[in-house]
């Protein structure tokens, strides 16, 4: 399985690739794409040296604009999804400690420490496709990395256009 972590960096789930969005997050029962463009805003990511730009959207119906970040970024995070899985591999399933990880990739064990309990508490909530009841982290990881990094990034996208504004994909809890 470390194989597959390490293999998650040369695939979509690193990408920074521009994406349009394949439907509105307000209005998922209209088949017919009836978004504009409504600008974009740029945001820094981990090993670009410039910003990337995201492109926003405005549902004419709603009135309200929308984005989808590429896929190999997750909402409120500057780190990669493949990073962020990486980390989150090393903590749940391998069972390193947050103040040893934070150590080896030379981070603040605070932000370490924030990322494990924010995903403890996100991963049981989460489904995979064909899963019924919680998983424990360790057992989701291990099962989404089972499926192989297209799917990933595809599961990934999926949660992000349904909701892009609040985000489990990205930890984020309001």
């Amino acid at each position: 399985m470390g194989a597959s972590i390490a293999s998650l960096w040369g695939t979509a789930v690193s990408s920074l690739a521009r994406r349009d969005p394949t439907r509105c997050p307000y209005c998922p029962d209209r088949p017919e794409p009836h978004w504009i463009c409504w600008g974009c805003y740029s945001r820094y990511a981990e090993r670009c040296r410039r910003r990337i730009d995201v492109g926003r959207h405005r549902c004419r119906f709603k009135k309200r604009t929308f984005s989808l970040l590429p896929d190999g970024l997750l909402p409120y995070h500057h780190a990669r999804a493949a990073t962020i899985l990486k980390h989150l591999w090393t903590l749940f399933v391998e069972g390193v400690r947050a103040t040893v990880l934070a150590h080896l990739r030379h981070v603040a064990r605070t932000t370490v420490r924030r990322l494990r309990d924010r995903a403890a508490s996100i991963l049981m909530r989460l489904r995979l496709p064909c899963q019924e009841g919680a998983l424990t982290p360790a057992d989701f990881l291990t099962r989404l990395l089972a499926l192989g990094a297209d799917a990933i990034a595809e599961i990934f996208r999926d949660w992000k256009e349904l909701q892009p504004k609040h985000s489990v994909v990205g930890f984020h809890r309001r």
